[in-house]
């Protein structure tokens, strides 16, 4: 293993964390299971108003809505990890956006829980929202649920789908269910969708295992994305399970906090890690 990366268990999670940019967590398994997450060191953009940012896989945390100069600031400096107490720390310098950057990893009776935090080390307010996003390996199934909580009288709409300009609706890989939307990770054309404002959880079914990500259900804040707080992107080489927290205006040295709950099962077939991520089981 490179020297710049570590490996650190959690509980019964193992995750690799990168020390020379960030922050980042790069792996993600459960004990002896499968690796989840994508390795990516070919993958970047490249941008005038930004520079390059090179996605590498794994889990990041961005700043939407997506403005390239402030979402795709470069993260190549190293950061500062600590690990202490069952707790891992993750702190990135000040970046080119004028963001300081931190996760925070523990292991919980609850599930494997991820803080995010953005800190505005700048001279002038930013209007945000942290946007924690996780990159992982193609050849399972995402489950993305599409619900909310009706009236009494069920005539009010109680939950959204959003939609982005490139996706197709009639794209070959994707199910319509009940209670949401399936999509094969295969290799194609981009795709995305989001949902809100309770989708509950995303999940992603692969070589056995099933990992999920809780979803805030959106507040009575404003929210970028039409209030998709649950998101799904696939691309040529990768897919991600996304979440979003509400926008604030962040004063100068201010900062906002999200949070995410992770989980992996084992789980043998699509029906069965849909019934658990779309009926919380």
């Amino acid at each position: 293993m490179p020297e710049d990366v570590l490996e650190i268990e959690l509980g019964s999670y193992r995750i690799r964390v990168a020390t020379a940019f960030g922050p980042r967590v790069l792996g993600l398994r459960r004990e002896q299971g499968p690796e989840i997450f994508a390795s990516l060191p070919e993958v970047v953009i490249d941008r005038p108003d930004s520079g390059v940012y090179r996605f590498r896989g794994g889990h990041r945390l961005w700043a939407s809505p997506e403005i390239p100069a402030i979402t795709y600031a470069p993260d190549d400096e190293p950061c500062s990890v600590t690990a202490e107490a069952e707790v891992v720390s993750i702190v990135g310098p000040v970046d080119g956006a004028g963001l300081v950057k931190r996760m925070t990893l523990s292991d919980g009776p609850d599930g494997f829980v991820v803080e995010h935090e953005l800190m505005n080390a700048g001279a002038a307010i930013i209007e945000l929202a942290p946007w924690a996003l996780s990159q992982i390996r193609l050849g399972g199934v995402a489950i993305v649920p599409v619900s909310g909580e009706p009236d009494e009288y069920q005539l009010s709409a109680s939950s959204s789908l959003v939609i982005w300009p490139y996706t197709d609706l009639a794209d070959p890989r994707v199910t319509w269910d009940p209670g949401g939307v399936l999509v094969r990770a295969e290799p194609g054309p981009p795709f995305k969708v989001g949902t809100g404002p309770s989708p509950g959880r995303l999940g992603y079914l692969i070589d056995g295992h099933l990992f999920t990500k809780g979803v805030t259900p959106a507040g009575p804040g404003r929210y970028p994305d039409r209030g998709a707080v649950g998101q799904f992107y696939l691309g040529d080489a990768f897919c991600e399970l996304e979440t979003v927290g509400p926008l604030s205006s962040l004063e100068p040295g201010a900062s906002v906090s999200h949070r995410e709950v992770w989980e992996i099962q084992e789980c043998d077939s699509v029906a069965s890690a849909v019934a658990r991520v779309m009926g919380g089981a």
